[in-house]
Formats: C-alpha cells, sequence, structure tokens
C-alpha cells in the first residue's frame, strides 16, 4: 500500500547526488550553419576579427577556427549596423530602435560577448544614419537624418556637447546649393589625417570637415543622389556612388587652407546607357604598391530592365578585369581585408542573406576559399538529419573521396584571413572516433559534415538524382560555375553554394542511414524511392537494379491519386569515386517514408510508410520477406499521402477505430538470444527481432517477427525468412514513439559502434528487455517471453508529451572506467528528461527549447555521446550536452587587446562608490562662510556660442556651466587655474558623477530663488528653472557643473566677482572639498 501511494521516491541520497554531478550536466555548447536573417557586419583590422548581427538580436564574433563569441539582445531589438572598436575587442550595436549598445568579448576563455553600456537617442530629427569610429578609437560619429552630426565619448559612452551642425556646414555652400542636402549617408575619417572626415549628404552634397578650426576645407556637389563613399587609402582622393548606377572619383585641392567649391568630375556608368539601379556600397583599396588604380568593388548598379533582379557584386581592378559576381540570395553588406604587412587587399568577404562568402583576391582566378565555420547548411532546404559516430578508417576514406564537392581549382589554397585570437579548446573526443553529421537535403542530396570539433566543415556529398531521370532532371548542368563569357556584358559569374530552387521535389531525403563501420548508406526520400549506396574508392559503370514492392497489393481496386514515382534510368552509369548505388527499392504507393532500420551485419532493411512496412534483404534483392498493409484498402483510396496526417489528426479519439495508421518508429536488431528453454528447431540459429510500432488509436498494436539467419555461411547462399512472434497491445492508447531493446548491462543493442560476429551473448541470468515509449509512459519488457518489467508516466501534467527516446551511456567526469546508461527523452515542452534502466527514476529534468519552438522539438536528434542537436532556423544547428564528460567546451581567448577602455567591473563600483560619496557629502543650505568663486563663460570659440544662441531659440539643450572654484583655505594665496589643476589630478579615476535627488534640487531651486530676490544686482544675472538631476563632468581640462532642464539650458555667462568682505556677497556655488570633488555647496549670506 505505501509502494502505491509513495511510488517511486524522489528522495536521492547525498552519495547519489554526488555520482548524478559526475555523469549528467546541461549546458548549451555550440552553434554550427549560417545565421538566420543577417543584417550587419563589421570587420576588426588589428584584432583580425569579424563580426555578424541579425534581425533577431543575434551578435556573432568569429576568428580563427576554433574562435567563436555569442551575444543576444534584448527582445525587439533588431541590428541595424555593427561598428568595431579597433584593437579593443569591443562593438558597437546599432539598433533599429535608435539605441546603441557596446559589448565586449570575454576575457576568461569563455566564447560570451557582454553588454557593457546602453544609450539611446530621442526624438526623431536624431534618427541615426551613418556612424563612423575615429580611427583613435575614442570617439564616435553619428550622422542623423536632420543633417547634424553629433559625437559620443566612447570611454563614457555618453554623448557630447560637441555638434557638427548642417547650418554651419551649409555656410561654404554656393547659394545655387543652398537647400536642405538631406540626411547624412557616410561619415569618414580621411586616412593619414585624424583632423579631417568626409560627410556626404543624401541630396549629393559632399564636404570635407576640419575638426581642428570647426569649419569645412572643401566641398564638392555632385547633381545625383549619394548613396555610399569611400576613400583611397593614402587619403588624397575618393570615390562616391549613386542612385543612378554612377560613381565619381574626387581629388583634394592641393592647398588645404583654401576654401572652394568643387564640380563634379567625368561620371563613370558601369553600365550604362540605360537606366540602373542604385550603387547601394562602394569600397575602394589598393591591391598592390606598385600599382596606383587599386581596386573598386561596389553592390548593385545593373540595368533596371534586363538585369534589375539580380543580386550582384563588381569588382573591378584597373581596366583590364572586371567580374560581376552573382548571387542567388540578397547581399546584406560586404568588406575587404588587406594584409597586415603590405596592406594589400588580400580577400573580400561578402554576407548574403543565406551564405557567407571569402574571395581570394590574390590568387589568380580569384578562387573563394573553404569556410570553416558559417556552412550554408541549408544551401538546399534539410528535411533530414542524422548524427553518427563513425570509426576513423571510415572517416578517411570519406574524406578521401569528396565526392559532389567544388573542384580544387576553384579552391584557395592561402590561409583563412579570418584568424585573429587563438582556440583554447580541449580535446575530449576519442582518436578512434569521430563524429559526423548527415544532412538530407530537398535536391535529393546527402552531405557529410566533420562535427567532432567546434567548427562544422564538409568532407563529401553524395546525390541520390543520378539513379534517376525526368525532363526537369536531364536539363540540370553538371557544372553550375560556368566560366567567365569574355563576350557578355555584364561579365557575370555565379558565386556561392546555395540554391533555393529544387529541380524535382519528389527527390527530397525524409529518413537516413549510416552504417558507422561499412559505411553502408540508406537513403528514403519523398516519392517512396530507398537508395542503397556503398562507400567505394574506385570509379565505376554499372547498371542499378531496382526493386518494387506493392504493399497493399490490388484487393479492392485501389487508386493512388498523389505524386507518380521517381523513374530509375536504365542501362550503364557512370559513378566516381565515393558513394555509389547498388539498388533502388520502390514502394507502392509511393508515399513518403516515415521509418527506417537497417543491420548491415546481415544486409536487412526494414522500411515504412504511411501505407505499412516491409522488410527488404538487400543481399538477395528480395522483397517478399514482410509486407504488412496498415490500414483498409478502402479507406486508403479516398486520400493522399500528404493529407493522411490531417485526417489522422481532425478526427476524434471515439471516430479513430479505423483511421489511417503510420509506421514512425522501426527497430532492426540482429543479435544473438541464448535460449532458455530447450528448442529443436532453433538450436544452432540466431535471431533478429524486428519490432515496428503502430499509430493504431484503438489497439496500439506492436508486433514482434523473427527474422531467421541461418548459421555459418548459408548466409550467402540463402535468403533470411520472417514469421510473427509475439504481438502486444497497449492499454492506454497513446501512439508509440520508439522501441529500443537493450541487453544485460542495459545497453542499447544495434545502435552502438557495430562490428562483425562480435554482438555480446547473455547470461541465463540476465535477459534482454525492450523498452516501447509512447507519448504518455515507457513500458519495459523482458525478453523473449515480453513480460512488464516496469513502467513510468511522464504526463504528470497536462499537455507533455513525448517526442524523442534514446538510450545513452554516461560516462562519469573523473573516472571513465564507471558508466551508465540510462532513457533520455525530450518532450514537447521542450525540456530533457534523464530516466535510469531498467527501474526508470528520473535522473536530470532541464529545459532546453522554449515550448512554442515546435521547429526545434521536431528536429532533435540525440547521440551516443550524450549530445543533442537540434534546428535553431532553417540554416542553424544548436548543439546541447547533456553528459558531464562529453561536454564540447568551447573556449578561446584573443590576444592583443587594447584595456585602456574601462571594464563592466570597474564601472559600475566606480559609479557605485561616486553615488554613495555623493549622497552623504552633498549639502544645499545658507551660510555665513564664504570662499572665493570665480563663475567663467565659455567664450573659447565664437561658432560654437552662435549655435547655442540658435539653440535657445529652439528650445535645444546643448550648453554646460563651467565653474572655477578656490578653497578657503588658500584665499589669496591660491589662484583659480591652481584649484583646476588640483581638481583634475585628483578625478583622474572618476569622470563622471550624476546626482538624481528631488529633494536636494528643490532646495537648490529655493536657495537660488531667494538669492535673486534678496539682491536685484547680484553678480549672477541669469539663474534658471533646474532639472531633476545634475552632474559634475571633468572634460579634457576643464571642470564643469551641468544644470540640464527638458525645456531650456542657459549658460550663465557673467562672471562673479569676488569681493573682499565676505558679508558683501549675495550668492556662491562653493566646492566643500576641492581635494575629494564630491560635495557641492551652495551657500547664501546676506549684507
Amino acid at each position: 500500500m505505501f509502494k502505491f501511494f509513495w511510488g517511486k521516491g524522489s528522495h536521492q541520497s547525498a552519495e547519489r547526488l554526488k555520482i548524478q554531478k559526475e555523469l549528467f550536466q546541461f549546458q548549451k555548447t555550440a552553434q554550427h550553419g549560417f545565421p538566420s536573417k543577417p543584417t550587419a557586419l563589421a570587420w576588426d583590422p588589428v584584432l583580425r576579427l569579424l563580426c555578424i548581427g541579425t534581425r533577431t538580436g543575434a551578435l556573432k564574433i568569429f576568428g580563427a577556427p576554433g574562435v567563436e563569441f555569442y551575444g543576444q539582445l534584448s527582445k525587439d531589438k533588431i541590428i541595424c549596423s555593427l561598428h568595431f572598436i579597433p584593437g579593443h575587442g569591443r562593438v558597437i550595436v546599432v539598433c533599429e530602435d535608435n539605441s546603441l549598445q557596446l559589448w565586449e568579448i570575454s576575457t576568461d576563455g569563455s566564447p560570451v560577448l557582454k553588454c557593457v553600456h546602453s544609450q539611446s537617442l530621442e526624438g526623431k530629427l536624431k534618427k541615426i544614419s551613418a556612424c563612423c569610429v575615429e580611427s583613435s578609437g575614442e570617439n564616435l560619429l553619428i550622422g542623423t537624418e536632420n543633417g547634424n552630426i553629433y559625437i559620443m565619448d566612447l570611454l563614457q559612452f555618453e554623448m557630447t556637447d560637441s555638434v557638427i551642425y548642417l547650418d554651419v556646414v551649409m555656410q561654404n555652400v554656393t547659394e545655387d546649393f543652398k537647400v536642405n542636402p538631406g540626411a547624412v549617408e557616410c561619415v569618414s575619417e580621411q586616412p593619414n589625417s585624424s583632423e579631417h572626415i568626409l560627410i556626404g549628404y543624401t541630396r549629393g552634397l559632399l564636404v570635407l570637415w576640419n575638426r581642428k578650426t570647426l569649419s569645412a576645407d572643401q566641398t564638392f556637389v555632385a547633381s545625383q543622389q549619394l548613396e555610399s563613399a569611400s576613400w583611397y587609402p593614402n587619403g588624397k582622393k575618393f570615390v562616391s556612388a549613386h542612385n543612378d548606377g554612377s560613381s565619381m572619383i574626387w581629388t583634394l585641392g592641393e592647398e588645404e587652407t583654401e576654401v572652394f567649391v568643387k564640380k563634379e568630375p567625368n561620371t563613370t556608368s558601369h553600365y550604362g546607357p540605360d537606366p540602373c539601379k542604385a550603387i547601394t556600397k562602394i569600397l575602394w583599396s589598393k591591391t598592390d604598391i606598385k600599382e596606383e588604380c587599386g581596386i573598386l568593388v561596389f553592390g548593385g548598379g545593373m540595368p533596371r530592365l534586363a538585369y534589375g533582379d539580380r543580386h550582384t557584386l563588381s569588382v573591378v581592378k584597373g581596366e583590364k578585369t572586371h567580374i560581376t559576381y552573382d548571387f542567388t540570395s540578397k547581399v546584406i553588406d560586404f568588406c575587404l581585408i588587406n594584409e597586415v604587412s603590405t596592406g594589400q587587399t588580400e580577400a573580400l568577404v561578402v554576407l548574403a542573406e543565406e551564405e557567407l562568402i571569402v574571395v581570394d583576391l590574390i590568387s589568380p582566378g580569384w578562387p573563394t576559399f573553404s569556410l570553416p565555420y558559417l556552412a550554408s547548411l541549408h544551401c538546399s532546404a534539410v528535411t533530414a538529419h542524422s548524427v553518427v559516430t563513425v570509426t576513423s578508417e571510415l572517416y578517411e576514406k570519406i574524406k578521401a573521396n569528396p565526392q559532389g564537392m567544388t573542384p580544387s581549382s576553384k579552391i584557395s589554397a592561402r590561409p583563412w584571413p579570418i584568424n585573429g585570437g587563438i582556440s583554447i579548446n580541449e580535446q575530449v573526443d576519442l582518436p578512434s572516433h569521430r563524429i559526423l553529421l548527415l544532412t538530407g537535403h530537398e535536391d535529393g542530396s546527402i552531405r557529410f559534415w566533420d562535427a567532432s570539433t567546434a567548427s562544422l566543415f564538409q568532407i563529401s556529398k553524395f546525390s541520390t538524382s543520378s539513379c534517376f531521370s525526368s525532363d526537369d532532371l536531364d536539363c540540370t548542368s553538371e557544372n553550375d560555375e560556368a566560366d567567365i563569357d569574355e563576350d557578355e556584358w555584364p561579365p557575370f559569374r555565379k558565386i556561392g553554394v546555395f540554391d533555393p530552387y529544387s529541380d524535382d521535389p519528389r527527390l527530397a531525403v525524409k529518413k537516413l542511414c549510416l552504417c558507422p563501420v561499412t559505411g553502408l548508406l540508406i537513403v528514403a526520400g519523398t516519392a517512396g524511392q530507398v537508395v542503397v549506396a556503398e562507400l567505394s574508392e574506385t570509379q565505376a559503370e554499372k547498371e542499378v537494379p531496382i526493386v518494387l514492392v506493392n504493399i497493399v497489393s490490388d484487393r479492392d481496386n485501389f487508386v493512388w491519386k498523389g505524386h507518380d514515382k521517381l523513374i530509375v534510368r536504365k542501362g550503364l552509369l557512370s559513378f566516381k569515386p565515393g558513394f555509389q548505388p547498388t539498388s533502388v527499392l520502390q514502394l507502392h504507393p509511393p508515399a513518403a517514408a516515415t521509418a527506417l532500420a537497417v543491420n548491415s551485419e546481415w544486409s536487412v532493411l526494414a522500411v515504412g510508410t504511411a501505407h505499412g512496412l516491409t522488410l527488404y534483404d538487400i543481399k538477395w534483392l528480395q522483397n517478399a520477406l514482410l509486407i504488412r498493409m496498415m490500414c483498409q484498402e478502402l479507406e486508403i483510396s479516398q486520400c493522399h499521402d500528404e493529407n493522411l496526417l490531417r485526417n489522422h489528426l481532425e478526427n476524434p479519439l471515439g471516430d479513430c477505430v479505423k483511421g489511417v495508421a503510420s509506421v514512425h518508429q522501426l527497430v532492426l536488431n540482429v543479435h544473438q538470444l541464448h535460449r532458455y528453454q530447450k528448442s529443436k528447431t532453433i538450436t544452432n540459429t540466431q535471431c533478429c527481432a524486428i519490432m515496428a510500432s503502430e499509430v493504431r488509436h484503438v489497439e496500439r498494436q506492436i508486433e514482434a517477427r523473427n527474422v531467421m539467419l541461418d548459421d555459418g555461411n548459408k548466409r550467402h547462399v540463402e535468403p533470411v525468412n520472417a514469421q510473427l512472434a509475439k504481438e502486444i497491445q497497449l492499454k492506454h492508447r497513446a501512439p508509440v514513439v520508439s522501441i529500443n531493446i537493450i541487453d544485460a548491462s542495459y545497453a542499447a543493442i544495434g545502435e552502438s559502434l557495430e562490428t562483425s560476429g562480435i554482438t555480446t551473448i547473455s547470461e541465463p541470468c540476465h535477459p534482454h528487455r525492450v523498452v516501447i515509449s509512447s507519448e504518455e509512459q515507457f513500458k519495459v519488457f523482458t525478453l523473449p517471453n515480453l513480460r512488464p518489467y516496469g513502467k513510468y508516466k511522464l504526463t504528470a501534467y497536462t499537455g507533455c508529451k513525448v517526442r524523442r527516446v534514446a538510450v545513452i551511456p554516461f560516462q562519469a567526469r573523473s573516472d571513465s572506467s564507471y558508466k551508465e546508461n540510462c532513457l533520455v527523452c525530450l518532450s514537447n515542452q521542450g525540456d530533457f528528461h534523464i530516466l535510469s534502466l531498467p527501474d526508470l527514476r528520473r535522473q536530470m529534468n532541464a529545459q532546453a527549447i522554449r515550448k512554442e519552438d515546435i521547429h526545434a522539438t521536431s528536429t532533435v536528434v540525440l547521440t551516443h555521446q550524450g549530445e543533442a542537436f537540434y534546428m535553431l532556423s532553417s540554416s542553424e544547428l544548436q548543439r546541447v550536452a547533456l553528459s558531464a564528460r562529453n561536454s564540447l567546451q568551447l573556449k578561446c581567448k584573443v590576444i592583443g587587446m587594447k584595456n585602456n577602455l574601462p571594464s563592466t567591473e570597474s564601472s559600475a563600483q566606480a559609479a557605485t562608490k561616486i553615488s554613495a560619496s555623493i549622497e552623504e557629502k552633498l549639502e544645499v543650505g545658507v551660510g555665513t562662510e564664504l570662499s572665493d568663486v570665480s563663475v567663467v563663460s565659455n567664450m573659447s570659440n565664437p561658432n560654437e556660442d552662435r549655435e547655442n544662441d540658435k539653440n535657445i531659440c529652439n528650445n535645444e539643450i546643448n550648453n554646460s556651466t563651467i565653474v572655477s572654484v578656490e578653497p578657503e583655505t588658500s584665499f589669496g594665496d591660491m589662484t583659480v587655474d591652481s584649484v583646476k589643476d588640483h581638481i583634475i589630478l585628483s578625478l583622474d579615476e572618476c569622470r563622471i558623477t550624476e546626482v538624481a535627488s528631488e529633494t536636494r534640487i528643490e532646495e537648490v531651486k529655493t536657495v537660488l530663488s531667494s538669492v535673486m530676490k534678496s539682491d536685484e544686482t547680484s553678480d549672477i544675472s541669469k539663474i534658471i528653472s533646474i532639472e531633476e538631476s545634475y552632474s559634475f563632468t571633468q572634460h579634457e581640462s576643464k571642470t564643469t557643473v551641468q544644470l540640464e532642464s527638458e525645456v531650456e539650458k542657459r549658460l550663465v555667462s557673467q562672471e562673479c566677482s569676488v569681493s573682499d568682505s565676505m558679508s558683501e556677497s549675495s550668492g556662491a556655488i562653493a566646492i566643500k572639498d576641492p581635494t575629494e570633488f564630491m560635495a557641492v555647496e551652495i551657500v547664501e549670506t546676506t549684507k
């Protein structure tokens, strides 16, 4: 009775908890593939790192292979542009909501990006349109849509008072062009001269602005709308791109002091004279020291009528070399990489919407680099994937025959140019085994990826389309990347591997299986075709045999109303070294395969569809072993394959007695069973248990069939036979998800590395068991009598259902000899459950996927190393570790980062100390003691004063009050300048102090108001309203007190004369302790 109430119990002893920590640990380790929906690209030429931002707020930095850093912005944050602070390991993120964030690389070896600061520009007129980081890395120039350029101090990540106003820039423009030039399209610092910046406006105005004199040195006026501009490396000329597809090269004047307006030079229309689309971005760099022409790279500019729908990027070098790269997806951004030693341009990095491409600009012919990461898994839509642990021998054979890969002549032999940082990953995989990721695609191809390390790269490819013929397949060209036609204009060259189109949707791969020892590959497709392929190291020319299997027979005049089957090519076919087809199994009806199981040791294959299942002898090409129809012919004739699942789900449970069933789980295990009962008929035979699960809502029927395999050499001369052995009907009526057979050590049989003839023989006292997993619970039965051993119900709360199940061995972290085999399952809620075997006790529960992400949950694949792979998006895989020992630790670091920027922790600690100190020392009141005070107005720049007057009229906040104070003890001995210097030296570490205290602000208002009322002839002629916050600011060599207001902020411009008599002064602002610069005292005295 107590066992009934308590069940298995959840209490764990301290010793067991310690063991669990040694065995299990959930961690998201690495991400493979290409980021979904990229929006921005940035390059750090000092640290040689590449950064990519996406529409979903994902931030990723890549360097050398194995160097990867990940960050994720908060919700509803779309990344618009990225800007590296060169050499600092920090990147500025500009978001669509007009906010800026500063992210930095972690220095503890973890692949994590941390958000250091965040800032936002308010107002529609301050919408960010262009940004540029100074070469010194101290400031960020922010161009806005209203034409103004604001300057942000990157040391504190705060906006400064320096603003380049559009009105001031327009003073040097001719009367003919004195109209609103529009938004700032580009801001760029002149090479070799940090005092000059190039400002480009939308309507074609370009200005060379002198930041030292705060004036325009040269002005350039173009007749067409400006899109982009780029400097030549020597800084003496630049090129501009416009919306009509043209570009212009501008040369600076020889005399820098001369201010003049230069007319536009000769316009170059690259693909005219027909109307062309806009050139969205242009870059100009040098390729060789001897060459002065350089290399010009620009995107767009195609003729609207003929090639307006193409995604192109043109590369022009001199007058002879001109290539127009044709992409299959939209070009998002691109950048050029220069060599560190010579400064020569060595590579072009192109971020397209669906792939990343790096072109070698030094090697002849400009080949592309082989990507060590950011692989395009979805070059053709991924329809199936699997993870297999193979032997090193098989891995080398597959890698030695790179079938279907890009020819080596089109792959660059130079080293990977993005090589920043170093990888410090520890090798956790055994040298005798490698992890392969197999992806099946919509075009019928299977790609093999090496997933043994954090860097995922392709090693081979096999295409099943070579076995079939159709009108669409026959028209395809074997060489997709055709050579350049000299007579064609523009000179297009196809580039990239992404292919959004499918020749025939029936070729799509639904299930695939690879033997980890022999290399036997089974591929099941959408039209009922099953291709059997073997690995061969020689080229062959042979005919592919086909075997037809009719699952529904011809009873009751069944009519298939779906798609037709594929036609297998007849005659001799030539195959390259690698995977070569040996036979094709065609099912009728040609429905998509829903389950697949194979045992390569005995050459037995089992396939299931929505209509039934069949057992196939690969060696003898025999199909009559087992045919089981899953539904009545009358009902199946009334529905297509694509709506079988829909009809299955729409009907209520009570009406599904005669519904269509689907085989979605097959387990095919060939192993030796030691018989405990005396039997004369099978004494010298071996049995293969084939467990087939049926999704029948009522019976929940599971059948076990014995496959009789004769001992010795009879297998080579006689086919296998099958007969019904047992039948189980589950009472809880839930669909069966998985069937796993475990041996005496509770390890899965037939799913580990297979070797010929070394399957373990069970002892009589330890029989084998079978674990049947349905959507609701797990049941364990003993073999061969199928007696119930135990069960575990997962559905503790409503809505939880099992989606994936696997038996995985877990090794201890500190002791590899200790191992436990556990049952791992994934629920539709996105969490992993680990249960012990055979008693089914819960060991760990980890939330991994959001329950709303149905696509990710349906694509989870569990491996025997305690890992899981699932699709983050259509192009990206997430890798998760459940084992504490076999966790892929991604560790990397960047060497040579500058540390002159304050870290996150130091900034936070300094801000906390300053705020606490100010709260204690800030005093506002009335006193009788007074020190010398001198209020100085900022009259250093008449242009700035003129701008400030305009801002006052427009109710803008752009000014500050500079206050210099002498201490009381130094009256008559110390000057104002000496006090300033003393204060500056004592404040090197704390730059900005902000105080937000409503009560003290009200006291300040009261004191200042009483000062004005008490003496009309006060030296302080203007006292303004104060906002709810004020701050001390030390900028360069000036100490200021800023009084801010949302409505207005005016400068206290008149100096306060210091009277010899303290009683004659009416009001003052004094620093109580100038050595600490922590307290402000506003004192009012009366005569």
